[in-house]
This record gives structure tokens, C-alpha cells and sequence, in this order.
């Protein structure tokens, strides 16, 4: 199955599957002694959503070595990524600010579901500016992006002070939060652009 192409886009990540299936399915609880793989996959581990990554999440999730996975040419995933953000990226940035908007109403009963949210407008150019940054490094892991997210938190403190940061930070965790396999690209892209906003996120809060 693995190698057939009808099937590969198709497949979805854990992430996927565990965020989306309970609100489908209702009734599903997690397993005792579970915490371990939990936290690998919400990317709280230290193996999950961090540079560098770890191969196939420290043996919880299986890499997709066809797709750009560490097992193989990882330069895949990351053009993939790049790719899938900058491919549709005024909607994405106007949808990563609803993390810093409002909440919309009425409420829906899948927690990263809420379609009816408000996007913070006046926060969609530095939104937009950090998303450019994590694009050019996934593109060009060699150079030295950390001296220009260093850069953009230096300014904004001085403009707008950490509170303008923290909306920032809220709405790329929003969007990170809510990148689908295969929806929005495959696992191995998910993975490195999840991790490669976490270094973004890590830069701002300095």
C-alpha cells in the first residue's frame, strides 16, 4: 500500500487523525500510561516539533521516506512546505491571525475547529513578515536566519512592546496547530514547517 500513489495522498499523520477523529466519533479517551506518545504527538516532546528533528519522532510515527523524510532526502519536505505556504499565503496569514482575534460564534464541538473566528487584522504584516523569514530557511537551511528573527524582536519590542509580540506568537501557534495531513501537505512538510515555526516562535520570545 506504502508504495502506491493513489494511497500515499491520501495517508494522514497521527496529529491528523487524533484532533480530528474524536469530534467525528465521540467517545474516545486516551490510553493509560499514554503520556509519552501524547506529548510526541501534539509536538510537546523534545523529538516532536523541534530543530533538529528527530527521525521517525523518536520511533513513535514512521518517517515517509518517499515524501522528504529524515530517512530520506529531507531538502523534499522542506521545499514542500515552503511551497504550500507561500503558494496561498494571504489566506494562511489571514487565518493564523484569528489566534490573536476573536473567538467566533456559536462554538463548535472540534477544539481546533472554529470557522466563524474574527482575524486579527493589525497583526497580519508581522504575521506576515515571520512566515517569510521560516520560508526563506526552510529554502536555504544554511544561512543565517536567526540574526533576522533576532532583528523583527528587537523592533517590535521597541514599537510595540511584548504585548504586539505575544499576538504575534498566538497566531502562529494558531496556525501551527492546524496543519493538516494530507490537507494541507504531507507528513514530512507538516513536520518540518510545525518545527521551523517553533524556531520562529522560540526567536520572538527572547
Amino acid at each position: 500500500m506504502e508504495t502506491l500513489p493513489a494511497y500515499q495522498l491520501t495517508k494522514s499523520d497521527y496529529y491528523t487523525h487524533c484532533w480530528d477523529l474524536p469530534p467525528q466519533l465521540g467517545g474516545c479517551v486516551s490510553e493509560p500510561g499514554s503520556e509519552q506518545f501524547q506529548a510526541a504527538i501534539n509536538g510537546q516532546s523534545r523529538s516532536g516539533w523541534r530543530l533538529p528533528l528527530t527521525p521517525h519522532n523518536d520511533g513513535i510515527e514512521p518517517d515517509w521516506a518517499w515524501a522528504g523524510g529524515l530517512a530520506g532526502d529531507e531538502s523534499i519536505a522542506m521545499r514542500e512546505a515552503a511551497e504550500r505556504v507561500s503558494a496561498n499565503h494571504v489566506a494562511i496569514v489571514a487565518f493564523a491571525c484569528r489566534g490573536a482575534g476573536k473567538e467566533g460564534f456559536p462554538n463548535y464541538g472540534a477544539p481546533l475547529s472554529d470557522p466563524n473566528a474574527v482575524s486579527n487584522e493589525a497583526v497580519q504584516p508581522l504575521v506576515d513578515a515571520v512566515l517569510r523569514v521560516v520560508c526563506s530557511k526552510l529554502l536555504a537551511e544554511d544561512e543565517d536566519h536567526d540574526s533576522a528573527i533576532n532583528s523583527i524582536q528587537s523592533l517590535w519590542m521597541k514599537e510595540g512592546g511584548s504585548e504586539v509580540i505575544d499576538l504575534v506568537i498566538k497566531s502562529l501557534q494558531y496556525m501551527r496547530d492546524r496543519v493538516g495531513v494530507p490537507r494541507d501537505m504531507r507528513l514530512p512538510a507538516a513536520r518540518q514547517l510545525r518545527a521551523h515555526v517553533n524556531w520562529a516562535i522560540d526567536g520572538l520570545s527572547r
